[in-house]
């Protein structure tokens, strides 16, 4: 199977595609997913780049619960 950087992906049509799905089978791929080490890798290095973005200090999960209410 090709790679996907290799190929030209719709990705209207893939959103398209898992909005159709029924919801247990989105959490079953979205388990698939998460599993993956580097879709997690990824989303730390993300969310660390909102923290910089957006100047949002470290905080205890109360203040965080505050911050976000």
């Amino acid at each position: 199977m090709p790679k996907l950087k290799e190929i030209d992906i719709n990705y209207e049509q893939v959103r398209d595609l898992v909005y159709q799905l029924a919801f247990e089978k989105k959490m079953a791929l979205i388990k698939e997913i998460i599993k993956d080490r580097r879709y997690q890798e990824n989303f730390y290095r993300f969310t660390e780049s909102l923290v910089k973005k957006y100047d949002i200090p470290n905080m205890n999960e109360s203040e965080l619960d505050a911050f976000l209410a």
